[in-house]
């Protein structure tokens, strides 16, 4: 019994120091593991407490007061080792290309220049000027004095060849509502471009004569004595019979021509 209440005492006495190392092995096993919060040290148990605790329990017969020495008490003090989580740098590579865009020049070059002696090409002259071709000048206007021919045609019983008869009918309009003198009328050949007054076919006229004012509606034939090619117009004279007949008057053209060949 004895032993058992000394084996108390020596372990009430050894208690705070083996409370203290226990919690210096603590720090450094937490600290070991990475652990620093004074909470997480608090809520890890003890051996030494636990013996403690068993001890306490245990029933300890007591000693009259001031035979056991005073309790030691260590106290521990653990300040918290901060630890910093940095992360790890991360670096972005650039990306970017630089492209420049170098103009290349042109690898045409011009040819050389001819030697001084080789004979240059005559530079290009301008196209021959072409002749502007003049417009007809306006047939002279057809009749005269208020008459006109409006109607003037060959006949489909004509015959065209030489010396035979060629059948013509004529249609003369007089716009004047009066008498109108004239000495001739009827058909002048043209050959070659040059009237024929020679082979001028009279149909109507005389001295003294006039066109009434219902006009004249006439037929008759011309025959023409040499081939060739004729144009045919009917044509009247105011200036008197005989200079008329004779060519010393003036024919007024009072119709459009009408080729003819005479064979």
């Amino acid at each position: 019994m004895m032993r058992m209440v000394k084996t108390s005492l020596q372990l009430g006495f050894l208690r705070p120091f083996l409370i203290g190392g226990a919690a210096i092995v603590s720090l450094f096993v937490l600290a070991a593991c990475g652990v620093t919060s004074p909470e997480t040290i608090a809520e890890a148990p003890s051996p030494a407490a636990t013996s403690s605790q068993e001890a306490a329990e245990a029933p300890v017969q007591s000693e009259p007061a001031g035979t056991l020495p005073p309790p030691v008490i260590v106290e521990v003090t653990s300040s918290p080792i901060p630890v910093t989580n940095t992360p790890a740098p991360t670096s972005t590579p650039d990306v970017t290309a630089t492209l420049e865009l170098t103009a290349v020049p042109p690898t045409d070059t011009p040819p050389p220049p001819p030697p001084a002696n080789t004979p240059q090409p005559p530079p290009p002259t301008a196209p021959p000027a072409t002749e502007t071709s003049i417009p007809p000048t306006a047939p002279p206007p057809l009749g005269a004095n208020g008459l006109v021919a409006s109607h003037f045609a060959l006949q489909e019983r004509s015959n065209f060849s030489a010396g035979q008869s060629v059948w013509f009918e004529f249609v003369v309009s007089n716009s004047t509502g009066g008498e109108v003198p004239y000495n001739a009328l009827g058909v002048m050949p043209k050959k070659d471009g040059v009237d024929r007054l020679e082979w001028y076919q009279h149909s109507y006229g005389g001295p003294n004569s006039t066109i009434k004012p219902g006009g004249l509606e006439w037929e008759d034939r011309i025959k023409l004595p040499e081939p060739g090619n004729y144009t045919l117009r009917l044509v009247m004279c105011f200036e008197g019979y005989d200079n008329c007949r004779q060519g010393g008057g003036t024919w007024v053209s009072m119709s459009q021509e009408i080729p003819v060949q005479i064979k």
